[in-house]
């Protein structure tokens, strides 16, 4: 059986883990101020990445981020895959768009995170991203990221890394939630969202979820009233605060941790 904390921590690798390994250059090109060098996220973005070791010019490049209100989308189900997206600021939630009008919330993506890779080889967006709050987002173009692939086998292999390590985590999520009651559910959405924001060099302890508990509720198979109460439970067990509106202050990690009961590896 896994314990709470393997589960949650490897639920948390992905995008900003894969690329911490990607080779820095001494390339001449870094004498040459960029945005990427004034940015907070240039330590787990993409863009940065490819930038820092030569692998792409700044002509696959934005030249500025893309600027997203509340609930403006990135992109679109089914339109042609010509851009992905490094997260540079705010975040967005994957939304899969049913034909009988329904939505549902796939998974949250915050500053450092690049969307619209899992469509990479079918190049197609699989599903909607939605700005969750005032967002701002950097394109890279797909067509010069396929070719700088072919080109250096090392990016081929973190970007193939990437889509995978997404996969996975979409079916460990899968696997744990389907197997957890809604108190233990919530608990391991914050547990994740924790490890997430603490590998960006953020807070691990306190944090802002601009998710609705609507959206929150869709990703977790949960009722938006559920989520609500299930909130003030865990509030009132003393694991957690509600500080402000959006903000979570984790007060005993260990008494949240325990409450997930997470399946067997195999």
């Amino acid at each position: 059986m896994l314990d709470a904390k393997a589960s949650v921590k490897h639920a948390g690798c992905g995008v900003a883990g894969a690329l911490r390994s990607i080779p820095v250059s001494s390339s001449p090109g870094l004498n040459h101020p960029n945005p990427c060098d004034q940015c907070f996220q240039s330590r787990s973005c993409l863009q940065a990445a490819l930038l820092r070791d030569g692998s792409m010019d700044r002509g696959g490049m934005a030249k500025a981020a893309i600027r997203l209100s509340k609930g403006q989308r990135l992109f679109a189900t089914g339109r042609s895959l010509d851009r992905v997206y490094a997260i540079r600021a705010g975040s967005f939630k994957s939304v899969l768009r049913c034909a009988d009008g329904r939505q549902q919330v796939l998974g949250f993506h915050v500053s450092g995170d690049t969307v619209g890779l899992d469509g990479f080889a079918a190049q197609l967006y699989l599903c909607d991203a939605v700005a969750t709050e005032a967002s701002e987002a950097c394109e890279i173009d797909a067509r010069a990221l396929e070719s700088a692939a072919r080109d250096h086998p090392i990016l081929r292999r973190r970007i193939q890394s990437m889509i995978a390590q997404s996969m996975m985590r979409a079916q460990h999520n899968l696997l744990v939630l389907g197997s957890m009651q809604g108190t233990e559910r919530l608990a391991y959405f914050l547990l994740d969202m924790s490890e997430r924001y603490q590998a960006l060099g953020l807070s691990s302890r306190e944090f802002v979820l601009r998710m609705t508990r609507k959206d929150i509720g869709s990703y977790l198979g949960l009722y938006s009233e559920t989520v609500s109460r299930l909130f003030s439970r865990l509030e009132q067990a003393g694991l957690i605060r509600m500080t402000r509106r959006h903000r979570i202050q984790i007060i005993d990690r260990a008494g949240l941790a325990a409450l997930p009961s997470c399946p067997s590896a195999h």
